[in-house]
C-alpha cells in the first residue's frame, strides 16, 4: 500500500467545449450553473471520475456504480462482507479493534484510503470512520456557460 502523507494544495484546471461534464438530471440534463451563470461539477461527480480512474487502472474501490461493478457485490454492505478479514473484525461486536478495521479497509480499497469512508451498517454494533488525506472541493468554471 503506498502512503498518502503531507497535505498538498493544488488546484485543477479542465478545459471542456461542446460537453457537459456534470449534467442536472432534475434541469432536462443541463450543465450545472449557479445563478449567475457560472458552471459547476460537484465533489461528488470529480470523485467518482476518479474513481472509475481507479477501477481502470486495476485499483480495488469500495464505491462504486452498479453499471461499474466490478466484484458482483449490489451494495456497499455486501462488498464490507466479502472482506473476510474486515467481517471478521466486525464479528467481534464490541471488542472489534475500530483502528484495525480502518487499517483492513485502507489495505482492501484506495479510494477509502483516499478520500476516507464512514462504516455504519445497521444491525451491526460496530461503526467507524476513516479519515483520508484527500480532499476534493466543487469546481466553478471561469466563465460563464454558453449554452
Amino acid at each position: 500500500m503506498s502512503e498518502l502523507k503531507g497535505k498538498i494544495d493544488f488546484t485543477v484546471f479542465i478545459s471542456v467545449s461542446n460537453a457537459n461534464p456534470n449534467g442536472d438530471p432534475l434541469n432536462g440534463n443541463r450543465p450545472r450553473m449557479d445563478l449567475d451563470g457560472f458552471g459547476e461539477i460537484s465533489d461528488v461527480c470529480i470523485k467518482r471520475k476518479i474513481r472509475k480512474r481507479f477501477q481502470d487502472l486495476g485499483q480495488r474501490v469500495f464505491v462504486q456504480s452498479d453499471d461499474r461493478s466490478d466484484d458482483g457485490c449490489r451494495s456497499l454492505k455486501d462488498r464490507a462482507d466479502s472482506c473476510e478479514e474486515l467481517n471478521a473484525e466486525i464479528k467481534k461486536k464490541k471488542k472489534a479493534d475500530r483502528d484495525l478495521c480502518a487499517q483492513i479497509a485502507c489495505r482492501e480499497w484506495i479510494d477509502v484510503r483516499t478520500f476516507g469512508q464512514v462504516f455504519a451498517f445497521k444491525g451491526e454494533e460496530v461503526s467507524f470512520g476513516v479519515r483520508g488525506p484527500v480532499s476534493i472541493h466543487q469546481a466553478v468554471s471561469l466563465s460563464p456557460v454558453d449554452v
